[in-house]
């Protein structure tokens, strides 16, 4: 959790499929600076071939396993890509 990319902070990283994973929550991401923050880093992070998939964590306390087979699938699309298969 919490790896530097660049000059950002991001919670997870898979370096190698190149893809950051965000777990936000309204607390801290429910005024427009951050949110409007956040989306300027995404294009930023995606501009760099980085794919960034956004959960909140009231997606996490619902229903953990469809998050986690979410980034199961995103990860095996993007190493086949890589891969070329």
């Amino acid at each position: 959790m919490n790896v530097s990319v660049g000059a950002y902070t991001v919670d997870f990283l898979w370096r190698d499929a190149r893809l950051v994973v965000e777990v936000d929550s309204y607390r801290y991401h429910a005024d427009r600076v951050t949110f409007e923050s956040d989306r300027s880093r995404d294009r930023d992070l995606k501009g760099r071939g980085i794919d960034v998939l956004r959960f909140t964590d009231r997606d996490l306390a619902r229903d953990d396993r469809a998050v986690a087979l979410s980034i199961l699938a995103h990860l095996r699309r993007r190493l086949r890509d890589r891969d070329g298969r």
